[in-house]
């Protein structure tokens, strides 16, 4: 991981922090001093406990978002929310109530930002403020919980599950999406959108599967842009990107349902046809090749109203074949059209081995030939 995209993580840790540190100390500040009000305390430790309340959560937000390694700081910052938790739980008299509810907000943060290690190194930084309590306070244990002290814990009690619930459902959304997110760009062309060829042949492998099973009609048409090396060469390859993501969209929006594309490779597409016979995927792949061959391609202000041309080759699937077998078929038929001239539909037949019907359309409209 970069350094950048780890203080990404980091910040984005700091962030998810930040609510639940404010919450939960500014009303833990609350309970504490509740008991703190029948004891005789120095004016010091409540200037103390309220910088620790309300001050230090925005404090430590500042530290951790200005620190060269956010995440570190962050959990720096744990470990020493539960050593000050230990030295208030001392101050305190290790009062029941309070003393629990403080020491399971701040345990419960160092688990949900660290796991177990995190954890155990909370309980000694937790043990040294004991200590530190122990030293400044003596051994005064008031085990007693009045009224008042039960009030003031209620909101401490009550909200700061609450928000911890809503922090983790957030994460959870987050987490969710961005799987989704990953899911599609595993399964996507980054630079046309459209299916890429391992999520494309794995669905074309279980549409086999299905058309066997229904004894259904089934074929494949591949689409290779005519002369896309002079596009490159003559515009450059951010104008036959253009082109390639062009196309792709007008592919993509004169598909039927059920009709599944992909970006083969470099400047071939497949397009698988579910139940469709062979003169109906030819029919198919004639209305899009006329439709590619009529559109006009904008690149920039320097290049505009760009033709381009595709050949086409059609086969229909035959029982007993597999899906490299069915592939070659196609293959050989978008060869034959580059071969005789592009801008050509090419059906291999499939009752004679080896033999192609050619569809042949004259005009053959160079890809490099602007309007």
């Amino acid at each position: 991981m970069s350094k950048k995209d780890e203080s990404v993580r980091g910040l984005s840790f700091v962030k998810r922090v930040y609510p639940a540190r404010t919450l939960g100390l500014g009303l833990g500040g609350v309970a504490v001093g509740t008991v703190l009000l029948a004891q005789d305390f120095p004016v010091f430790y409540w200037l103390l406990l309220l910088v620790n309340g309300l001050v230090w959560p925005h404090l430590a937000y500042v530290i951790a978002c200005r620190s060269a390694i956010p995440f570190q700081a962050e959990r720096r910052h744990l470990l020493l929310d539960s050593g000050s938790g230990g030295f208030w739980v001392v101050a305190m008299g290790f009062n029941p109530l309070v003393s629990t509810l403080i020491l399971m907000m701040l345990w419960m943060n160092n688990i949900a930002a660290g796991g177990l290690r995190l954890f155990l190194k909370g309980l000694a930084t937790t043990g040294i403020g004991l200590l530190v309590g122990l030293a400044a306070f003596g051994w005064h244990p008031d085990l007693t919980t009045g009224d008042w002290v039960v009030y003031a814990s209620l909101p401490m009690l009550v909200a700061y599950p609450v928000a911890i619930g809503l922090i983790t459902y957030n994460l959870a959304i987050q987490l969710h999406q961005q799987k989704e997110l990953l899911k599609r760009l595993s399964r996507t062309d980054g630079l046309t959108g459209l299916y890429n060829r391992y999520y494309w042949e794995s669905r074309t492998t279980e549409s086999i599967a299905v058309a066997r099973r229904n004894n259904q009609p089934m074929a494949l048409i591949l689409l290779d842009i005519d002369h896309f090396k002079a596009i490159n060469d003559t515009y450059g390859h951010v104008a036959g990107d253009q082109v390639l993501k062009q196309v792709a969209q007008l592919l993509r929006m004169n598909l039927r349902e059920g009709e599944l594309l992909g970006r083969y490779g470099g400047e071939e597409f497949a397009l698988l046809l579910p139940n469709t016979t062979q003169d109906a995927a030819y029919a198919t792949a004639e209305r899009l090749r006329l439709l590619v061959g009529q559109a006009l391609y904008e690149i920039d202000e320097r290049v505009s109203g760009l033709r381009c041309s595709i050949s086409v080759g059609v086969a229909a699937f035959r029982e007993g074949q597999g899906y490299s077998e069915w592939f070659r078929a196609a293959d050989a038929a978008l060869y034959q059209a580059k071969h005789i001239g592009r801008n050509t539909t090419v059906v291999f037949d499939s009752t004679l081995q080896d033999v192609l019907v050619l569809h042949k359309h004259p005009g053959d409209q160079r890809a490099t030939s602007p309007v």
